[in-house]
């Protein structure tokens, strides 16, 4: 399978069958994006989607959210849980981009990296969604329609955290207008159709190109 084929086919599936309408996706900026990816950790979109335009409402930028209430902030959180943890990181974060970074988001992954609580996956989403960057979003979703489209293999235990994986992935994206898609098309595909246990192949614009349909179909 030609690679860049396949880039190319998700973004066009991506065009009518991704998850446009969540609001972090909308109108994205360093700052939303960035909240957006902290705030999914360990809970849901739908969740999330519920609190997340009055959080950006309340700390459209990180002195806003460095200057409220703790408390402000922790009742804001709670339908997320944990929201002591939350709270503290976001604090913390705040503080750091107001100190270093005049309270903006930097469009840098060095410094992305060096913030608490952002590593590789959501400093790509930064970079992808509110940068231009053509960075990919490598999640076990992502990872094991690699690993089955593609037959990549990760010897990590971790594969999502495996650097020589992201760097195969990060070839599979385009540059340009398409990466969005692209990216953001492998993360939907792969959480819609390529599921884990009972994949919906006949559904898949890849099936025709893909390993895994392929032998499917010769068994």
């Amino acid at each position: 399978m030609d690679p860049r084929s396949l880039a190319e086919i998700v973004a066009e599936w991506c065009e009518d069958n991704c998850d446009w309408g969540l609001p972090w996706r909308r109108s994205p900026t360093p700052w939303g994006i960035l909240a957006a990816a902290l705030l999914l950790r360990k809970t849901t979109a739908k969740q999330v989607a519920a609190v997340y335009e009055e959080f950006l409402k309340r700390y459209p930028e990180p002195r806003a959210l460095l200057q409220a209430p703790e408390e402000e902030l922790k009742a804001l959180l709670r339908p997320l849980g944990i929201e002591n943890q939350r709270a503290r990181l976001f604090k913390e974060l705040a503080r750091e981009l107001a100190e270093r970074f005049g309270g903006q988001v930097p469009c840098d992954r060095e410094a992305l990296e060096s913030l608490p609580g952002v590593g590789r996956y959501a400093a790509s989403e930064v970079l992808l969604f509110a940068c231009g960057e053509p960075e990919p979003l490598l999640d076990r979703n992502v990872v094991r329609l690699l690993e089955r489209a593609l037959g990549l293999k990760s010897s990590r235990k971790r594969p999502h955290e495996d650097s020589e994986l992201w760097r195969k992935a990060r070839e599979l994206i385009p540059r340009g207008p398409a990466a969005l898609k692209a990216s953001l098309g492998l993360l939907d595909l792969a959480r819609k159709v390529c599921t884990a246990r009972k994949p919906k192949c006949n559904a898949c614009p890849l099936r025709h190109m893909c390993l895994y349909a392929t032998q499917r179909r010769g068994t």
